[in-house]
């Protein structure tokens, strides 16, 4: 029976087929990977651009609040259903906005409030209390649930809350609860004498530090005497001038006093007060002071001077004592004649001469400057509980706009200069995005964690790239063919372990055994390269005639035991250096007498450790470029009279040099993305300091920290993406280099 063969031409035509299928697949996989890297990139876009946007201000409604005088404080509740004054009669109002989805045509008067008893008798209770004066003394402490401390008598100071609960009857409804709070033990009474009262300041903070803390009145009489109240405790001072503002911190602790172009500093946080320092403002920004007012937190003062600028200032540390320090200067408008600020961020509103509304945030510098906004000057304007609303009243008539500022601390300032933050002695870059303080502001520099990428790529590479270079042209070019077939898969297992156990073992074993062994340490990394150096240097006194007589690998069998020596020298010798040089303890000598500060888990650990994964990539990598030159190229230059050690340099590492590059960026690569030993290995601090003993941060490993903590949408979730943005920059611009200068490479030395 005979089987008929395939002809040669069906033949040629499968083989056809199976190449164009292979073509197509290669190309349709090439083109996807490329579609996954444009998908990623587009979406990291798309989350980091909203940092990047500008505020938007938007007139939501108009309506009218009947109030007797004019107002002196306004706001509104947290889910802005209802709003309220004081007006300068000391009448407190509160009004529900009026329900519509779009801005009326005519103003409209408000719905009332729901409550019908408890409120207006509340209401009543404190107009009759203050009927028989003209204009009262009054201090407005910002919060959701503001407190209120009106003078209701003469001399006589009572403190009121505002809150805000829900209808039992219709749950989605915010009611008003105004009481009396008894914070001093009841109504103060600051003058015995009766005298009436020009400015009041109320400070009642919930805790410091966990901490209760008593609250602070402070007031000045008609006759300028200053009286503090923390607490049950008073004491009173005489004041050589009229005061134009009182302002205190809201921990308590700072009472601030504007007199015309003098502005004094008390500190409040003991029994007994004392006047800190006094500022002359004459000369301040070359304009008078005209109004002030605290930042959210308390710790910044905002200045408004009369051509409208605004100056910030916060304590500073000089010779070890804080002193208020003018830190920045803002322009928001010709003349700004009203200024208010966030409850919860460091943003303010202003409205200038000529109604022009501003947007500033002060710490990022970002600022957004509106079109004529109003016809006149507002007679008060504040900002909603959550920033989403500002209020502006004009003659009883109310202006609601709808405010999107999403990311004020947010701009290109903040993420790549330095910025100077409250409590900081000068500007710095600084990640710090959590806090467990309520006045804490985030700071959210990219700089620190860049720079704490590139240190731990930079020293892992430089522990790396010797070794593992000096290793391929070893194994390579001297190395024999059975020990070969050894070594090589042996080290290339190495990149098989993951990194998380490295990172397990450098945290947890070589900190502290490097810690408890600085001085052996330090002699290995210096020994070991003369070592080295100084048994080549004996290997070529050997007669070549004596060296042929020995067997392949000879140098390896006297180089392992001459290492094992020295190491065993240095961890037995680095105790006796310790105690003759460096007073017992080298640690101690390194950050008391060195001034050299010293984290265990630093960035010495980081670079033994990571150089210890990136080696073997480098070193596959090499080695196969190494070993892939021709051998006839070899043989020429041999046969030529050139020595091996001529070859090796001016024949294969130059022929070789496109893989051996493409090596080393395959490492540093590795080494900037790596994750896992940086998050286990180092203290994640986010320092920037070239010190290989104090620790670091990476954009990697702050990812894997931060996000699953941070708030989605967030300013500090979009920066993370930010990060994740800047790492695939990083990489794409790496490798895109790497593949340039590879084809140059191959270009440059392809005639050989």
């Amino acid at each position: 029976m005979t089987h008929s063969s395939p002809s040669l031409s069906d033949t040629k035509r499968a083989r056809r087929l199976k190449d164009k299928l292979t073509r197509q697949t290669v190309r349709f996989g090439g083109v996807m990977v490329l579609v996954t890297l444009l998908l990623l990139f587009f979406y990291l876009l798309t989350v980091v651009i909203p940092l990047f946007h500008q505020a938007s201000v938007t007139l939501s409604e108009r309506f009218s609040v009947s109030s007797p005088g004019a107002p002196r404080f306004v706001g509104a509740d947290n889910r802005n259903q209802l709003v309220y004054s004081l007006d300068e009669t000391g009448v407190l109002t509160v009004a529900r906005r009026p329900r519509q989805s779009s801005m009326p045509q005519q103003p409209q008067q408000p719905q009332q409030p729901q409550e019908k008893t408890t409120f207006p008798q509340a209401e009543t209770v404190l107009q009759r209390a203050l009927s028989t004066l003209s204009d009262p003394a009054m201090s407005w402490a910002q919060a959701t649930a503001p407190f209120i401390a009106v003078e209701n008598a003469p001399g006589e100071v009572g403190v009121w809350q505002l809150r805000f609960g829900n209808d039992d009857q219709a749950s989605d409804a915010v009611i008003p609860q105004l009481s009396r709070i008894s914070a001093f033990g009841g109504p103060v009474t600051v003058d015995a004498n009766r005298q009436p009262l020009d400015k009041i300041a109320l400070a009642i903070p919930d805790s410091l530090h966990g901490q209760p803390i008593a609250p602070v009145l402070a007031a000045v009489t008609a006759d300028n005497q200053l009286m503090i109240y923390r607490g049950q405790h008073k004491t009173s001072f005489p004041l050589s001038a009229p005061v134009n503002q009182l302002a205190l911190s809201g921990d308590g602790q700072r009472l601030f006093i504007r007199q015309h172009h003098t502005l004094s500093v008390w500190q409040v946080n003991n029994d007994m007060p004392i006047k800190r320092e006094r500022l002359d403002l004459t000369h301040v920004n070359d304009s008078s002071v005209v109004n002030m007012t605290l930042l959210a937190g308390g710790r910044s003062l905002i200045l408004q001077h009369q051509n409208g600028d605004l100056t910030q200032w916060f304590d500073v540390l000089k010779s070890g004592e804080p002193s208020l320090t003018n830190v920045r200067t803002f322009s928001p408008g010709a003349g700004a004649k009203i200024i208010a600020p966030e409850l919860h961020r460091k943003s303010v509103a202003t409205v200038d001469d000529t109604g022009q509304l501003s947007l500033v945030h002060v710490t990022s510098e970002k600022q957004r400057h509106f079109d004529k906004r109003f016809t006149s000057v507002p007679e008060a304007l504040a900002f909603a509980p959550r920033a989403n609303a500002l209020m502006a009243v004009t003659q009883n008539q109310w202006q609601w706009l709808a405010v999107d500022n999403p990311h004020p601390e947010v701009s290109l300032h903040s993420l790549w200069q330095k910025v100077w933050y409250e409590g900081y002695s000068s500007p710095q870059y600084v990640w710090q995005s959590t806090s467990a303080d309520d006045s804490f502001e985030a700071k959210l520099s990219v700089v620190p964690v860049i720079f704490g990428t590139l240190k731990v790529a930079v020293v892992a590479l430089l522990f790396a790239v010797p070794m593992a270079i000096g290793a391929a042209i070893y194994t390579a070019y001297f190395m024999s063919s059975g020990l070969r077939r050894w070594v090589k898969p042996t080290v290339e297992t190495i990149e098989a372990l993951p990194t998380v156990i490295i990172g397990f073992l450098a945290g947890l074993w070589l900190a502290p055994w490097v810690e408890a062994h600085i001085a052996s340490v330090f002699m290995l990394l210096i020994l070991i390269p003369f070592v080295l150096l100084g048994l080549s240097a004996c290997w070529r006194m050997i007669p070549r005639y004596a060296r042929r007589r020995l067997p392949d690998n000879a140098q390896i069998l006297v180089i392992i035991p001459v290492l094992l020596l020295v190491g065993t020298m240095a961890v037995s010798l680095g105790p006796w250096i310790e105690q003759i040089w460096l007073g017992g303890d080298a640690r101690q000598f390194i950050t008391h007498e060195l001034g050299i500060g010293y984290d265990q888990r630093n960035a010495l650990v980081v670079g033994i450790s990571m150089g210890f994964a990136v080696v073997p990539t480098i070193f596959s990598i090499a080695e196969d470029a190494i070993f892939s030159v021709p051998p006839h190229l070899k043989q020429g230059a041999l046969a030529l009279g050139a020595t091996h050690w001529q070859t090796l340099m001016r024949v294969v590492l130059l022929i070789a040099s496109p893989g051996i590059f493409s090596a080393v960026m395959m490492g540093l690569g590795r080494a900037v993305g790596e994750t896992m030993i940086v998050l286990m290995a180092t203290g994640n601090t986010p320092i920037m300091d070239w010190n290989l003993l104090e620790g670091l941060r990476t954009l990697s490993a702050n990812i894997a920290i931060e996000m699953p903590e941070s708030e989605v949408g967030s300013s500090h979730y979009r920066v993370l993406f930010l990060t994740a943005f800047i790492l695939f920059v990083f990489t794409f611009v790496f490798n895109t280099l790497a593949e340039l200068v590879r084809q140059r490479l191959r270009d440059k030395y392809s005639h050989l």
